[in-house]
């Protein structure tokens, strides 16, 4: 990949179709969450896209290659002076074999399957990453100043009361479908792309769960007056459990916890003002 393609990749897959994307959303009046992420879903999609019909793994491989050539050159000054110590020899020893493993993997002229496959769920995972972030700063910006080009923004929901649409559960279950069931049927052509579709998405359903799961954990927290350092303790565990915690949100969809809690602020907006209200 040139420099003017990732630039063009950067602007376009990174920057300018999900502000595209997000304000047709919009425009479609659905709630603000429900509108970030059908932006963040096809803008993960598209930019997906773009960076393989760009190939982008490739240009990922060189830059890998380059760096374990670099590395390796530093290795070989620095020999002799990590085999005056024993210890530093075994460290040098373990980090040259670590060295030699990703050049295995990575090697442009020998294609691996393992490479491969990693470069593809590291390169979609950041991208999604990415879009989570950048959507909703500018949905937070744009919900700030109210309306732009015409398009009301209304302003996210307390964290307390994030939900999102239920029809969301469906990527979670065509991701383990796709991946445990018809990648792992070596028959199928194109089996190891559907498995790492697959993969992707139950990636990215867990994270969206994982969110949900904490909105979860904070109306519970408000629900039964739980005290700031408690709240800090049990959050932490959540994350260490994260794997609960989006199950935790997962069942949300269909056990709704927090309806009835819901139906009955409809009455009480005296605290609304705060995002992060407890």
């Amino acid at each position: 990949m040139s420099t003017s393609l990732l630039v063009t990749f950067i602007l376009v897959a990174l920057i300018i179709m999900p502000i595209v994307f997000l304000f047709v959303a919009v425009r479609l009046k659905l709630t603000p969450l429900n509108a970030v992420c059908l932006a963040l879903l096809t803008s993960t999609a598209f930019s997906s896209g773009l960076w393989a019909l760009l190939d982008g793994a490739k240009f990922f491989k060189e830059c890998i290659c380059k760096l374990i050539v670099v590395t390796e050159e530093q290795l070989k000054e620095h020999e002799q002076e990590y085999a005056k110590n024993k210890t530093l020899y075994a460290m040098y020893m373990d980090y040259s074999k670590s060295i030699q493993t990703l050049k295995e993997n990575f090697s442009i002229e020998h294609p691996n399957e393992l490479g491969d496959r990693f470069l593809l769920l590291v390169a979609n995972t950041t991208m999604f990453l990415w879009h989570l972030i950048t959507l909703g700063l500018i949905y937070s910006i744009a919900a700030y100043k109210g309306s732009i080009l015409g398009l009301k923004f209304e302003p996210f929901p307390k964290f307390k009361d994030w939900s999102f649409d239920w029809n969301l559960v469906w990527l979670y279950i065509f991701g383990l479908a796709m991946y445990f069931l018809i990648g792992s049927i070596k028959s199928i052509p194109g089996a190891k792309m559907i498995q790492i579709l697959g993969a992707n998405c139950f990636i990215i359903s867990n994270i969206l769960y994982l969110i949900i799961g904490f909105s979860l954990l904070f109306f519970m927290y408000d629900k039964y007056k739980i005290d700031p350092s408690t709240r800090l303790i049990l959050s932490l565990i959540a994350l260490v459990f994260s794997q609960f915690t989006i199950w935790l949100g997962l069942i949300d969809v269909w056990a709704e916890f927090r309806l009835k809690k819901t139906t009955l602020d409809v009455t009480d907006n005296s605290d609304d003002d705060d995002f992060f209200d407890y």
